[in-house]
């Protein structure tokens, strides 16, 4: 799937964008990251539930077991603060893809760099 194929997309934690029509921010920054040939671990269960539990840790955790701290630049994932909690976008086209609340619903747009209020930002460890 090409990235700008997820614009659009609906939210739905622990969804696959291929298989259902729907994601979430780690399958999000998954189909970004492989489209550049870069890898990123598949979700494990725990950290779902985790998730579910609003223990936002488990992004920081993984994010610093994958990768560095980076510039903005291709393959590079930035952890986010929303009023909600916290999510991942990808670096896409000099700016952002994530998911953002639009009417009501959370779906994936593109946003210029300085629109997300970022926490880091990792590229993955050679």
């Amino acid at each position: 799937m090409n990235p700008y194929e997820l614009i659009g997309l609906p939210y739905r934690l622990g969804a696959d964008p291929v298989k259902h029509g729907a994601g979430d921010c780690l399958s999000l920054v998954r189909t970004v990251l492989a489209n550049y040939g870069f890898t990123v671990p598949k979700g494990q269960r725990d950290w779902y539930r985790r998730l579910r539990k609003k223990d936002y840790s488990v992004f920081f955790e993984e994010l610093n077991r994958w990768g560095v701290d980076s510039p903005p630049k291709l393959g590079a994932i930035a952890l986010c603060k929303s009023h909600d909690g916290y999510g991942m976008a990808a670096y896409y086209e000099e700016g952002w893809l994530n998911y953002q609340k639009i009417l009501g619903n959370r779906v994936v747009i593109w946003s210029p760099l300085n629109d997300l209020m970022a926490h880091g930002c990792y590229c993955q460890q050679k």
